[in-house]
């Protein structure tokens, strides 16, 4: 969640100071909170990239912590960076996971081993 909660700030603000972000939040403790904080977060990721030009997108976004910048680049490859390519490491993680447990890993862009495995 909180990746989709990175994508909003990156799209909608131009720098983010880790040395003043927000304390945790309180952890959901439902699936049914889970599910519904995930489709909140997403449907306003997706209004924000409605909403933001291209011209905007090639804008700065600098990361701070403090007075000492962390990174600065343009908006759409700070989306790149820290939302897309961040959650397919997740998602690599969590086959690694699911591997190690001995379970079946789903199909991220068409059908997984496992899936290939049970048609054979």
């Amino acid at each position: 969640m909180n990746i989709l909660h990175w994508m909003e700030g990156v799209l909608q603000h131009d720098e983010f100071d880790m040395a003043e972000s927000p304390l945790p939040r309180e952890p959901l403790k439902t699936r049914a909170a889970l599910l519904n904080e995930f489709d909140r977060r997403e449907t306003r990721c997706l209004e924000a990239l409605d909403e933001i030009s291209d011209k905007a997108l090639q804008a700065d976004w600098v990361l701070k912590n403090g007075n000492q910048v962390v990174s600065r680049l343009p908006k759409v490859a700070a989306v790149r960076l820290f939302v897309v390519s961040h959650m397919i490491h997740h998602r690599a993680q969590l086959g690694v996971y699911l591997r190690l447990l001995g379970q079946k890993v789903p199909g991220v862009y068409g059908p997984s081993a496992d899936d290939r495995a049970e048609d054979d």
